[in-house]
């Protein structure tokens, strides 16, 4: 299985699309909020894979808060982050995805790429796909590949080709 991660592409659909255009064929796409948009309409109906979102601090939808969800095996605990006081620690989230039993915490809100174990919970932040903030200002997304015979799940933080800074 394959899934994409993405978050804070903030209005800039273009590079969502280049993102899964850069990955695909995935099997999941999950974004982690502040999309500014419709992910629907953005995509388009007619799509290979299934798709995971919450809302953000910049979105007015309605796809809320959190989401839990099952990926080729591993409980997934979705959230922005920002009401997780994410800038600041991770104790909040991690603390949420125990209480639901997940394995992965997936948030955005930072614009920072994060990936770390605690706790037997795998935390994992894309950075974002638009407006980047870490040391570099590479534009970010994450990309999950999980054995379907063994579970094992490898993580890989990549950037859009020939992207940097912001637009």
């Amino acid at each position: 299985m394959k899934v994409l991660v993405v978050s804070d592409s903030h209005g800039h659909h273009d590079l969502l699309r280049k993102a899964i255009g850069q990955e695909a064929p995935i099997d999941m796409l999950i974004h982690a909020g502040d999309v500014e948009g419709d992910l629907v309409k953005i995509l388009g109906p007619k799509r290979e894979y299934s798709i995971h979102a919450v809302d953000g601090n910049m979105d007015w939808g309605d796809l809320g808060d959190t989401d839990v969800f099952d990926m080729g095996g591993h409980k997934v605990f979705l959230a922005h982050g920002h009401r997780y006081n994410v800038h600041f620690t991770m104790a909040n989230l991690r603390k949420a995805a125990e209480e639901c039993g997940a394995d992965v915490a997936i948030f955005g809100h930072t614009h920072m790429p994060f990936l770390e174990e605690q706790n037997d919970i795998l935390i994992l932040n894309p950075g974002s796909v638009a407006k980047p903030r870490q040391v570099g200002l590479k534009k970010t997304y994450a990309v999950i590949n999980i054995d379907d015979k063994t579970g094992e799940m490898k993580v890989r933080i990549k950037s859009l080709r020939g992207m940097s800074g912001w637009r």
